[in-house]
């Protein structure tokens, strides 16, 4: 039988403690009881890296869809204050831990939606990446020295390429049983080499490059699983302002250097506005909701659903 977690006993990634009611289903450490068939008529989703912005924003909106059951996959759910304010009171929305960087952690948080959902899952959204506003805006040259360099590189590298791999390997097995077979990794325009090479952009290193290597293994996915009824896409959110959901407060100088960072890409003559989680999310979900077989290992735009940079 399941014993649920206690108000007050949960956790994530970017945030701070807050309590939580017993029926919202969070576990850590346990097991899930079995559903009702009705249950296993919804459409199944697992959000890794929830805890705020665009992950939290998902989150939001497919827990207001009836017929959906939604896994949110935080580090850690105590801290997680904006999740644990956006879910309270609704049944459909469970809470594991885990991180992407610990494999096993994945696995156990797998089990536990497998025991919700009679095994299976229809749509894994992986959004988990590392953006540590301290170090996010670094070229090559502004690290104090090479050991710096490294240590970020490697730490995003962790996150952001590896955490991909974990993340898509712990569900598996639930997603070859279930019937939409969709798995979207978040991405960005700047993983594209193309682009970056258009933007003559020499800052954002460590996530640019560590993103560029995950779009290299969600689509080495793509090309494994597409004889098994798979859509695997890489999916660029535009330039979203999460900052709102840094720490309990939000992060005022990461918003400036947002709308700066905007305001640059204007002046290069590019095409870019600044979008809200909400308004970002939202074209996203239609991008989910319509991906076809030749969708399969794309890099999509979330405006458009088409391929980013044909």
């Amino acid at each position: 039988m399941l014993r649920q977690i206690s108000p007050g006993v949960l956790s994530e990634t970017h945030a701070i403690a807050i309590t939580c009611p017993p029926s919202i289903g969070v576990y850590k450490h346990v097991l899930a009881t079995r559903p009702s068939t009705d249950k296993l008529a919804m459409t199944s989703y697992a959000i890794i890296g929830a805890s705020r912005g665009i992950g939290l924003e998902y989150v939001r909106q497919l827990a207001a869809r009836p017929d959906s059951t939604v896994f949110a996959v935080v580090r850690n759910a105590q801290k997680s204050i904006h999740l644990q304010a956006a879910i309270k009171g609704l049944k459909n929305v469970h809470v594991l831990e885990a991180d992407v960087t610990d494999y096993k952690s994945l696995e156990e948080a797998a089990k536990k939606v497998s025991e919700v959902t009679g095994g299976k899952l229809d749509v894994l959204i992986h959004n988990a990446a590392r953006m540590d506003m301290s170090v996010f805006w670094k070229g090559y040259d502004d690290f104090a020295s090479m050991e710096e360099l490294d240590a970020d590189f490697i730490t995003s590298f962790k996150t952001n390429t590896l955490g991909v791999i974990h993340g898509i390997s712990a569900f598996l097995p639930l997603l070859r049983r279930g019937t939409d077979k969709k798995i979207v990794v978040i991405s960005t325009g700047g993983a594209d080499v193309r682009n970056i090479h258009r933007q003559g952009a020499a800052g954002i290193a460590a996530y640019q490059i560590t993103k560029c290597a995950a779009l290299m293994a969600t689509t080495k996915w793509a090309s494994k699983l597409q004889g098994e009824g798979f859509v695997v896409v890489s999916l660029a959110p535009g330039l979203v302002d999460t900052t709102g959901t840094i720490g309990e407060h939000g992060d005022s100088a990461a918003h400036d250097a947002m709308v700066a960072a905007a305001e640059g890409f204007v002046k290069k003559g590019m095409s870019v506005v600044l979008e809200t989680p909400e308004q970002s999310v939202s074209n996203q979900l239609k991008v989910v909701d319509g991906l076809k077989p030749s969708d399969n290992g794309l890099l999509l735009s979330h405006q458009t659903g088409k391929e980013l940079w044909p």
